[in-house]
């Protein structure tokens, strides 16, 4: 065979392969159009925007969607049911018409002159389609429907669904997303109000009260906690009622934001009389009653929200460490994974054991500017009390390092504590003395730290250092 027609085949062998890659393998297999074809009506569930439906006797429900969640339209609207409202979309995007649809028909034989449900749909497009639902068909497994002119004996229609109570379609949570997506907290009782910004690199922070850090696992419990309050009722209450059952004004108000959205407006008052452990709340101004989950976390003083200990940090991010006091002076260094110190590789249990003292050490006490005179730091004739020594602490990442300055006045000597003042942090915090000791003593080991053992230096069967040694 020439070249050419060589050339000439693959050219087509390769317009084929790319064919059927490109559009024949996306259309419907056989079996999928025979099912497509037996639809009343072509809806894609993804494209709906809302729905609305009428029922005899019942509150019309007016759903819509906005940037994935559901909201139900009105004044006494609020959030909706996710999974009630997607099943809702997908039950009516899958209509099996039972036989033929036909366009001449008398409404009032198939009872669509007072349709049990009339249901609009409105698309993405800006396109709309209403279906309604009469009787049920004798001698089968369908009901009347009506859509754009025609009849149809349907299967499946979700007529259960559509006559539920208007509280049904509400969403008993008090928080539809997910808890990793909120990222401020408000926290209000009275006077008092508690700020807490999750940030990207550092975590949860606070900003009011006071700048500082935030307690990460207080205030994910506390997420944690009101994701997992349910409403059990949504009584009607009027306005004048509110003060009542405390919520004009309430007990306690909680904001959640993601990003610059609120995604949840919450309240909760007074308990309720009649039921143990349920309080009224309220979400995005709908009343409800809930249990009181939340309730013990939410009635935490300040002191919760604040980390407790003086710099909580993961080892693995640490870059570099600095250390001096007086004419001690030491550092080590992170490069390629090992420990660096002077100038040569150290072994990293000493540099890990530092950090680890700082990461563990509790807080006893906060003290805030105006109350540094108490504890012998008050500036005096413009002159800062100078410090007993400083820690600097680099993470992966970060522009700038941690500042640790601790002080020893005489004023905490009788309780054995010491003063430390962070550059992450707002308040001078005060620690057990034990802490300086111990970061000091740690600190002048670096300086006679042994060499890091290269594993080619190794005897053969002696353990790499820091590994565990098999029992005999």
């Amino acid at each position: 065979m020439s070249t050419r027609k060589l050339l000439i085949l693959t050219g087509v062998f390769l317009a084929l392969l790319a064919f059927v890659v490109l559009w024949e393998r996306h259309q419907p297999t056989s079996g999928e159009r025979a099912k497509t074809s037996r639809r009343f009506f072509d809806l894609d569930a993804k494209e709906v925007a809302s729905l609305s439906f009428e029922r005899p006797g019942q509150q019309p429900v007016a759903l819509a969607r906005k940037d994935g969640r559901w909201f139900l339209e009105g004044p006494k609207g609020g959030a909706a049911d996710a999974t009630t409202a997607d099943g809702l979309v997908s039950d009516l995007a899958r209509l099996d018409l039972l036989g033929e649809a036909r366009s001449k028909f008398d409404p009032k034989e198939y009872g669509l002159d007072a349709p049990k449900a009339k249901v609009t749909l409105k698309m993405k497009d800006g396109t709309s389609r209403t279906v309604l639902f009469g009787e049920a068909i004798p001698g089968a497994d369908a009901t009347a429907a009506t859509e754009g002119g025609r009849l149809g004996s349907v299967k499946f229609a979700p007529i259960a669904q559509l006559t539920k109570p208007y509280d049904e379609y509400r969403s008993r949570s008090l928080l539809d997303v997910s808890t990793a997506d909120v990222t401020r907290v408000t926290v209000a009782r009275g006077p008092n109000r508690v700020v807490a910004v999750r940030d990207a690199t550092s975590g949860w922070r606070l900003e009011q009260p006071v700048q500082d850090l935030a307690s990460g696992t207080f205030v994910d419990r506390l997420l944690a906690d009101l994701a997992g309050v349910r409403a059990t009722d949504f009584p009607a209450v009027s306005a004048a009622e509110l003060p009542r059952i405390g919520l004009a004004p309430p007990a306690t108000e909680v904001v959640l934001e993601k990003g610059s959205e609120v995604v949840s407006r919450l309240a909760f008052g007074a308990v309720t009389a009649d039921a143990a452990g349920k309080v009224f709340a309220s979400r995005d101004g709908v009343v409800m009653i809930v249990d009181d989950r939340a309730q013990e976390s939410l009635g935490k003083e300040l002191s919760a929200f604040r980390e407790g200990r003086l710099l909580p940090l993961d080892s693995w991010l640490v870059t570099r460490v600095v250390f001096e006091s007086g004419a001690l002076r030491a550092g080590v260094e992170k490069l390629d994974g090992a420990w660096r110190s002077a100038g040569r590789d150290i072994e990293g249990r000493i540099a890990d054991d530092l950090l680890d003292r700082l990461s563990r050490a509790e807080v006893r006490r906060f003290v805030p500017v105006k109350e540094l005179a108490s504890i012998g730091l008050a500036t005096v004739r413009k002159k800062k009390p100078v410090p007993a020594g400083t820690v600097e602490v680099l993470l992966e990442k970060a522009k700038e390092p941690v500042r640790l300055e601790f002080f020893a006045p005489p004023e905490l000597a009788p309780g054995k504590l010491v003063a430390v003042q962070v550059s992450s942090r707002g308040d001078t915090i005060v620690v057990d003395s034990q802490v300086w000791d111990d970061v000091r003593s740690l600190a002048s080991r670096l300086k006679t730290a042994p060499a890091a053992l290269a594993p080619a230096a190794q005897a053969p069967g002696t353990p790499a250092p820091g590994a565990v040694s098999p029992p005999r």
